[in-house]
């Protein structure tokens, strides 16, 4: 079961195109249920994610969870997204901070790989 985790901050009106750019976890190497966890600073601005496995846009838009400064994700209350996708299916995750206020937003994406 891989696992993928990014501890980051996103500027205010920003966009990542992908933070799996560059990740081993990429691509798919087999069929995989792929499940996506958020979360973000609370106080802060608002961080959303879109969700692509493939050509299959599983999530768009996605508010990460408010929680305590530098906590989370939590796979028990976090989860955005789950998705199926074949091998060589590329996971994209997009993120934006959609404020215009805040400096900095801190985020945290846990991403798990269950190969089928």
């Amino acid at each position: 079961m891989p696992v993928f985790k990014v501890d980051d901050t996103q500027d205010a009106g920003t966009v990542t195109t992908n933070i799996m750019t560059g990740s081993k976890f990429e691509f798919l190497p087999t069929n995989s249920v792929v499940s996506v966890y958020g979360a973000q600073d609370t106080g802060k601005g608002t961080v959303e994610m879109d969700f692509t496995l493939g050509n299959v846009i599983v999530g768009d838009n996605l508010p990460l969870n408010y929680r305590a400064v530098t906590t989370g994700p939590d796979r028990n209350t976090d989860l955005l997204a789950q998705g199926v996708g074949a091998a060589g299916d590329r996971i994209q995750l997009r993120t934006a901070e959609v404020h215009a206020t805040p400096a900095d937003t801190p985020f945290r994406i846990l991403v798990q790989i269950n190969q089928l």
